[in-house]
Formats: structure tokens, C-alpha cells, sequence
């Protein structure tokens, strides 16, 4: 049952949490999603988008401010799309929208004309003759904030809160250029002491505007991750920047991984450390689909494998036990970043569509909005009560018709005994999840339909209630209870998973197509053939059960001696095989041929699959000398190499560890193919990367 909320402050009432909480979504790309032809709806009918998000609990939209973003008059986009978005008539259509639709509004102020990150934080370049000056350019920042304000106050627009910058790790203010690449150059300083001097005078502006204001703006500050966020609030603070309310930070599993539980100590960590401040998760998003459904690359890949399978449904439960932890945390919001960022006609400067899609609260194909996804997680029904533990039952419908789906009742569903739909979690599993009290007991049982005929006959041996319907008692910490359809035997690990081997044969000759071999194709290593890909990648996919392992290589020819030569380091078989060794999940072996490169996440070196938390991005590529790469730092040391095929390596950089990408000038490469790795303490990621003419 959905509930309609259209408070404009939505209050928690519970034992451990009665404060004001932002469910919030950052809505800055909406406008123009819907002029590139994007019409929402929610139960299939067209509907004012901003009205979506507030009926379904969230009371704080987000809008992104530029200060002239004219870089995108360059980009071609569909008729009747204007030439700008971001800027301030659009900050200000959005937020009119928002308070039209009962919600609260955190301005953010990029303080440049494009994106700001760790890696960017780019002077507007109206600002950039003063970029040394720090009384003139202190002063531009303070007219600019005091001009957008008053402005907005003027048209009863007011935000409640204001962000002073954009994940701002490395500084504020501190690039002149941006490059055709859209990457920062031109470091004007990393001085703090400079970039306090900036915060505070735009933080000035803000307080001196709302001395005459009815709405008196919170302030926020941002920094992106978890690990050096101690390290950067005291710092700031250090420097003589106090008069701000909330401390904000990014937090994405994709990039800076820690589970929802580390995420709760973090906040505590801060909460303790930094009393008198707000703590905010200002940035966060979570994927309900691994698929790409356009042409532009999707952002978050990365699921938290507590969250398995990628589906609607668990994004919702993700973002549900994330909020119910920074709630009993202490934490006072969560901001979910671009879930109306849906895939249209238009361009960024990357491509056409969008990165989020799979992440949007949206049906890709006609805007709907998907009520199982991450869209209803505001709910007050999630965190009426946060002393609850979260409770899942699983069912094995193997062998069972269920054209329906699984269902499930029990004393949890209420005194009469619901009957509920359970999620397909694919390979016949279905799960339910709800939460209950320490202590509390009682009895359920699974269905093959709706109606209740449909049930399941229990056996007397696990039927603990009544001799008929199996049993739960909880007790002080989250659990799942797992069960095959009509038996006592709880689920075990898969009989069957897929297995995929994938081979890069740049370089190679395949005119005779390419072909694996293995203990995996029978007593007689049958030689098989791969299917190509693109990119010169073949693969091959077959079945194996857990716990198999046994020895592989690749060939260019279905003869016999026409092999890949594998190197010692990565041939653990006989020394001249590689090896594999299944486990319970869906896995992929992917290499280079004739070397131990990896492809994708797999290290060879280490046999195992690593972390790609830092979602290591490399562009353009092929490229002609210039290459910039992009990943998310948790503030640690990265080490950066580039190597040949043979292994040589040719260039070492450790770069800035509060930046989140660089641009290298690879001109004195020859032509060729070579290979990127990024090393972060135990994490390796390699990237392919081409130079061309």
C-alpha cells in the first residue's frame, strides 16, 4: 500500500528517531528531459514530475547552479531544446516547480560553468583575470551569491538550504581551464588557507541576504567519500571556517565501497567529532538494472553484493537499510543524485542519453515510475519503527509451477494474514523482506498464487506451528530463512553457474577464428570455438557447477599445437595452462591472449576478481597523444603506469590523491597498443588503451 505524503517536512516517529529527515533527489536534469521529450507518468498516466517525487516522500528537491554555461551551445541537441540548462532561469523554473509540489530546495552553487569535482573545480571565465587577486575574486563571489538570492527571494523562491560547492576535496576555485576534453588544467593554488578565505565570504553572502529573508538558508559544505572526511572537515575547519550547518559528502558503494554499516559509523565518527553540525549524505545513487539501454555509458556499475541480483526491488531495500542507518546514526538526509535523468534524444558532452538510466526511478521505455524501484523508498512505512531488524524469506520454486509468481503469508502480514508477492530473484528464486521486533515469533508459509488454495503442503518435520505452516523467531540481529517449496531443506548454492571466457586478440591473426580448449570441454579437451565481439574480444560461455577447477588456454586455429603461449606467472596448471576454479556466482575469465593481463576486473596475477570501486574511465581511446583518465580516490595513494605488451613499463605518475583524474600527454608513445593500470593498495585495474597516428 502506497501512501500519499504531501508534507512539506516529513517527521520519523520511532523510538530511536524523531528529528526532521531530507528524503531528497537531486532534480537538475529535469527540466530538460522533459523538453528532449521525456512525458512522466506514474501508474502509466502523464503526471507533473515534481508531484511524483513529493507523493511519494521526498520533501527536498536539489537543482545544480552554473554561472554561464554557454559551452553547451556547441552541443546539437533536438528541436525545441534550448541551448542551456543550469543556469540561473532554469535553477529558478525547478525550483518553482519544487515548492509548487510542497518540497524544500537545496541550492548548489558549482561556483564555475561546468561540473565540479574532485578533479574540476574550473574559475568561470568571467572570474579569471581575478583568479590571483583573492580580494577581487572574494568580492565577485560574494556579489554572485548576493545577486542569485536576493533574486530568488524576490519571486518567494528562497532555498532552505544552500551548498557552497560541489564536492569541492581538492579546493574551490582553483582551475582556469576547461579543455576541449572537458577535463581541468590551469591550477590557480591548493593553498587552504585561500580557499577558507573563498568559503567564507560566499557563506557571508548568504547570511547577510537572509538578515531581511522569512526563510533563513542552512549551509552546507561537500566533500566527496568517506575515507579523508575527518581529515578534510578538521581542515577546513582549521582554517577558519565554522559558520556553516552541515556537513555533506558523497557516498556511491561504486566508488567508495564500505558497507551501509560502515556507512553508520562514518556518520557517528562525524557526529561525535564535530558536534553541532548536521551530518548529510548530499550525493548517493544505487543501480536497479546492469544494463546499458543507450549509447551512452552508464556511471554506477557497481553493485553492493549484499544487494544481489540488480533489480528494482533492491534498490529499494538498499536505499531503505541505507536511510534507516543514517537515521539511527544521527544522520539528518539523504539526497539521491539524478533519478529523472532518463534516456532521451539529447546530448552531453560525452554522448546522447543518459548514465543513469538504469539508475533513474523510470521505466526506460515511456517514463512510468517504477513503484518497485527506489522511487517509494521515503515511505514512512520503512521507518516507522527503526528498532526492527530486517527479516528475509527466501523460497526455491524449482520443480513447482508458479506461472504467477511466489507468494507468502504469515502472523507478520497482520491479523489477517496478507497474502504478499515475493521478488523473482531469478533461477526460480523468490524472496520477501519486511522488518521485525527482537523476540517476536510466529508462523508463515509460502504460495504458488494469490488465492489461498494455492499454498504449500509443509512437512510435519519443519512445520513448527499447528503441524502445518513453518515457523520464525527473531532475535537480535538481521536473518534470512531460506526454504525449497514444500520440503525442510533450506537453499543451497546453485547447482549450475555460467561461466564465461573471453579472449583479446588484438594484434592476433584470426582469419582461422578463435578457439578454447580445457578440462571443461570433457575427457578429450574438445576444441571449440569462441564467438566474436567487439574490439577483437571473443568469448565463450558455458555451464559449470561450484567448486569445479581445472586448466584452459586459447587458440587461433582448431588444430591441435596452435596455442597461446601462457606465461609461467599466470599458467598454474602443468605451467603452461591457466587455471580456473569455480565458485556460487556467475563468473568471467577474461585475458589477453598470450599474457596475464587481465580484462575487465580480473587480476590473473592474484587468481581473483578484484574491486573496480574507482570505475577507472579513459578517453578519448584511441588517442592521438592526450589522454585523459577519470576514477574516484578515496583519498589514498594511486600509482598510475603505462606498459607495452611485452610488460616494459614507460610512464609512472602518482598523482594528486585528493583529485579524481588527470590528463596525460602520451606523445612520445609510438603508435600502438599499450596497457594502463592503476594500482590503489591491493586493487589493480587495467585499462586497454590505443595511440594512434
Amino acid at each position: 500500500m502506497k501512501f500519499q505524503i504531501t508534507l512539506v517536512l516529513f517527521l520519523i516517529h520511532s523510538v530511536s528517531y524523531s528529528q526532521q529527515f531530507y528524503f531528497g533527489s537531486d532534480l537538475s536534469y529535469t527540466n530538460m528531459m522533459e523538453d528532449c521529450g521525456a512525458v512522466f507518468k506514474e501508474d502509466n498516466a502523464p503526471k507533473e514530475v515534481y508531484r511524483i517525487f513529493s507523493d511519494n516522500g521526498f520533501n527536498l528537491a536539489r537543482f545544480r547552479l552554473w554561472y554561464e554555461p554557454t559551452w553547451q551551445n556547441s552541443l546539437v541537441q533536438p528541436g525545441g531544446v534550448k541551448s542551456q540548462y543550469h543556469d540561473f532561469e532554469d535553477v529558478k523554473e525547478g525550483i518553482s516547480r519544487a515548492k509548487a509540489a510542497g518540497m524544500q530546495v537545496m541550492l548548489d552553487i558549482h561556483f564555475s560553468n561546468f561540473w565540479t569535482d574532485p578533479a574540476k573545480q574550473i574559475i568561470p571565465p568571467a572570474w579569471v583575470g581575478v583568479a590571483t587577486n583573492i580580494t577581487a575574486l572574494k568580492d565577485s563571489v560574494y556579489n554572485y551569491v548576493t545577486k542569485v538570492l536576493t533574486a530568488l527571494n524576490s519571486d518567494s523562491l528562497m532555498p532552505e538550504i544552500v551548498k557552497i560547492g560541489n564536492e569541492n576535496n581538492s579546493g574551490i576555485l582553483r582551475h582556469t581551464t576547461l579543455t576541449s576534453t572537458y577535463t581541468a588544467s590551469g591550477s590557480v593554488s591548493s593553498d587552504w588557507s585561500r580557499h577558507a578565505q573563498l568559503y567564507n565570504i560566499a557563506i557571508k553572502a548568504v547570511r547577510d541576504v537572509s538578515l531581511t529573508t522569512s526563510i533563513k538558508p542552512k549551509i552546507s559544505l561537500h566533500y566527496a567519500g568517506t575515507s579523508s572526511l575527518s581529515w578534510w572537515y578538521q581542515n577546513i575547519i582549521s582554517n577558519g571556517v565554522t559558520d556553516f550547518d552541515i556537513i555533506g559528502f558523497s557516498y556511491y558503494y561504486a566508488w567508495h565501497s564500505g558497507s551501509i554499516t560502515n556507512l553508520g559509523n562514518v556518520i557517528n565518527t562525524m557526529k561525535t567529532s564535530f558536534p553541532g553540525y548536521e551530518v548529510m549524505v548530499v550525493e548517493t545513487g544505487y543501480l536497479w538494472s546492469s544494463q546499458n539501454y543507450d549509447a551512452l555509458g552508464n556511471i554506477i556499475t557497481t553493485p553492493d553484493p549484499q544487494y544481489l541480483p540488480v533489480i528494482p526491488e533492491k534498490q529499494r531495500e538498499y536505499m531503505v537499510d541505507m536511510t534507516r542507518e543514517v537515521m539511527k546514526a544521527g544522520g539528518t538526509g539523504i539526497i539521491f543524485w539524478e533519478p529523472a535523468w532518463v534516456s532521451t534524444p539529447c546530448r552531453t558532452p560525452w554522448g546522447q542519453g543518459s548514465s543513469q538510466e538504469h539508475v533513474a526511478f523510470f521505466e526506460v521505455d515511456n517514463y512510468n515510475f517504477m513503484a518497485n524501484g527506489a522511487g517509494t523508498w521515503p515511505l514512512s512505512e520503512h521507518f516507522s519503527d527503526l528498532t526492527t531488524h530486517k527479516v528475509t524469506f527466501k523460497v526455491d520454486m524449482t520443480g513447482t509451477e508458479a506461472p504467477n509468481g511466489a507468494w507468502i503469508t504469515g502472523t507478520f502480514t497482520g491479523t489477517d494474514w496478507q497474502i504478499l508477492p515475493m521478488v523473482s530473484e531469478g533461477n526460480n528464486i523468490f524472496s520477501f523482506t519486511t522488518y521485525l521486533h527482537a523476540g517476536d515469533s510466529g508462523a508463515y508459509y509460502f504460495l504458488n498464487d494469490s488465492s489461498w488454495t494455492a499454498r504449500e503442503t509443509v512437512p510435519a518435520a519443519c512445520a513448527a506451528w499447528w503441524n502445518t505452516d513453518r515457523g520464525y523467531k527473531i532475535g537480535e540481529t538481521n536473518v534470512v530463512y531460506t526454504s525449497k517449496w514444500g520440503t525442510c531443506d533450506p537453499i543451497g548454492p546453485p547447482s549450475e553457474v555460467n561461466v564465461t571466457f573471453k579472449v583479446d586478440m588484438t594484434g592476433q591473426d584470426v582469419s582461422n577464428n578463435v578457439w578454447i580448449t580445457g578440462s571443461f570441454t570433457g575427457s578429450s579437451w574438445k576444441i571449440l570455438r569462441m564467438s566474436p565481439e567487439a574490439n577483437n574480444i571473443f568469448s565463450y560461455t558455458t555451464k559449470m557447477h561450484p567448486g569445479d577447477s581445472g586448466a584452459f588456454y586459447f587458440m587461433n586455429d582448431d588444430v591441435w599445437g596452435k596455442r597461446e603461449s601462457v606465461p609461467s606467472a599466470c599458467a598454474p596448471w602443468w605451467g603452461s595452462d591457466r587455471g580456473y576454479k569455480i565458485g556460487e556466482k556467475d563468473t568471467t575469465y577474461g585475458f589477453l591472449w598470450g599474457s596475464c593481463l587481465g580484462l575487465g576486473e580480473y587480476n590473473p596475477v592474484e587468481d581473483k576478481f578484484v574491486s573496480t570501486r574507482h570505475e577507472l574511465r579513459v578517453f578519448p581511446n584511441p588517442c592521438n597523444g592526450m589522454l585523459n583518465i577519470n576514477y574516484r580516490s578515496s583519498g589514498e595513494p594511486i600509482r598510475l603506469e603505462i606498459f607495452n605488451l611485452n610488460g616494459k613499463i614507460l610512464k609512472s605518475i602518482f598523482p594528486d590523491p585528493l583529485l579524481d583524474g588527470i590528463t596525460l600527454d602520451i606523445h612520445e608513445l609510438l603508435p600502438g597498443i599499450y596497457f594502463l593500470r592503476l594500482s590503489h593498495g591491493k586493487e589493480l585495474i587495467y585499462r586497454k588503451i590505443v595511440r594512434c597516428e
